[in-house]
């Protein structure tokens, strides 16, 4: 399956034009231990006086959800990376705290530990200290992940560590703080949320059914060259990867993009990456913006484990144009034109290619130009957040068709998620016929065997 046959030039649209995103800031220290709502925790989970005041606790339109990479199900000894999204669309600052218990002893036995991956989380002891690093003194070892002053999103990531054994079900409670941001602790709202996870029977700990990535697997997600780049939409081929076949309409949350769909994960450099589409085969995921360049590992985690590493290699660029369909083993670039007819978009390229297309580009006009590894923009734009605006990328770049070199207005754009557009205007010199469409930026050439035709 070509990646973009998945409709991302569709999606170009509605996700530019999407709500701008809400910039949220933690409460300064993080809530006291024991605020989750779990047996032994405060019940109303600090929707009380001197706490957070609003609504009855859960009494709000919000709520708060944890994504499990695996389902809820855990290989013990396997970590797993864990995310809570906090959501209310009337409020503007965001917190959580979270525990997991043991559901043989679950006011106070903690099952497993808890681990940050960035600054916007810490972990607590029983005794309101922050974990040390050789863990929480006896009589204290019930933990809580929580957000810190650093926090400044409705989403935290963080990784949770199984019992070495099997120690049964697993009771996972969190509580998520939707506030206002008024300074004071009135008008906030307070939801919880509890999960069991069970102890998995599957391949996790090495069986056959753990993802694997096929040799040579990872690639450029447009036109499937190999090696990846930050912000570039990345295609994995492989056996296992996922149980079903779905994209990320339903995963995603307000302005935020998922990093798990269907209980699959996939770490780029040790970062998880935006997912867009998963199946047993393939998935198609969004490098992180930040992985930088260099040799670095790419791991797929679903409910039966992780796959082995495979070592890619990042470019700071990966130029691709979209080329949704091929014929005769060429790529063909379906662009639209700039001029409206009729109120209605035109496309062009290939006829009997792609059905959408209409007619061949023609000298002189003016097209638009789809494609993704274009490099950093300004300002800068999360992966895991929808494109607000149309930010300049910052490389310099040059559009050839064929050996003539094209002039288009301004240095390119990103208008969606790893989606960057070009406005080219067509050498008027050009005879009929399919010319490669070539991209040359931070020194890095895109693929020769993408065409785009030429009618006049």
């Amino acid at each position: 399956m070509h990646f973009m046959k998945r409709n991302i030039l569709a999606r170009k649209a509605t996700v530019a034009l999407c709500a701008l995103p809400i910039l949220v800031y933690a409460y300064v220290s993080g809530p006291d231990p024991r605020n989750t709502g779990a047996p032994g925790d405060a019940p109303q989970a600090c929707a009380t006086a001197g706490c957070h005041t609003g609504t009855a606790l859960n009494g709000g339109p919000g709520r708060v959800e944890i994504e499990f990479p695996s389902g809820t199900t855990y290989v013990p000894g396997q970590k797993q990376r864990w995310t809570v999204r906090v959501t209310d669309a009337g409020q503007r600052v965001f917190g959580f705290q979270a525990t997991a218990r043991l559901e043989s002893n679950p006011s106070a036995g903690q099952a497993g530990t808890f681990s940050n991956t960035d600054g916007t989380t810490q972990i607590l002891c029983d005794d309101g200290s922050v974990r040390p690093a050789a863990g929480c003194r006896a009589n204290f070892t019930v933990e809580f992940v929580e957000h810190t002053r650093g926090g400044s999103t409705s989403t935290f990531t963080f990784e949770w560590t199984p019992p070495a054994t099997n120690v049964g079900n697993v009771r996972v409670y969190v509580a998520g703080n939707a506030a206002n941001g008024n300074g004071t602790n009135s008008g906030d709202r307070i939801y919880t949320a509890n999960y069991t996870l069970t102890p998995s029977t599957g391949g996790g700990g090495g069986g056959t059914n753990r993802p694997a990535i096929s040799q040579g697997g990872v690639v450029e997600g447009f036109n499937f060259t190999a090696g990846l780049a930050p912000s570039t939409w990345t295609a994995i081929f492989g056996t296992n990867l996922a149980s079903v076949t779905k994209t990320w309409e339903d995963a995603i949350r307000g302005n935020t993009l998922p990093t798990t769909l269907e209980g699959v994960s996939v770490s780029i450099g040790g970062k998880p990456a935006t997912i867009f589409f998963v199946s047993p085969g393939q998935i198609n995921v969004l490098a992180p913006a930040d992985i930088g360049v260099g040799a670095m590992n790419v791991v797929v985690t679903n409910a039966n484990g992780e796959s082995a590493p495979v070592a890619v290699t990042a470019t700071a660029v990966k130029p691709a144009f979209y080329a949704p369909f091929s014929q005769n083993n060429r790529f063909f670039v379906t662009a639209v034109a700039a001029q409206l007819q009729n109120g209605q978009a035109v496309y062009v390229g290939k006829q009997g290619v792609d059905p959408r297309v209409t007619r061949g580009a023609r000298p002189g006009e003016v097209l638009q130009v789809f494609g993704t590894g274009f490099g950093a923009t300004n300002p800068v734009v999360p992966t895991t957040q929808i494109v607000s605006g149309a930010p300049a990328i910052t490389s310099q770049v040059r559009i050839r068709f064929g050996e003539t070199v094209a002039t288009f207005a301004g240095s390119g754009n990103l208008v969606a998620a790893g989606l960057y557009q070009f406005n080219v205007t067509v050498p008027a010199t050009l005879a009929d016929g399919d010319y490669p469409l070539i991209a040359e930026a931070g020194g890095v050439t895109s693929s020769s065997n993408v065409y785009i035709t030429v009618q006049r």
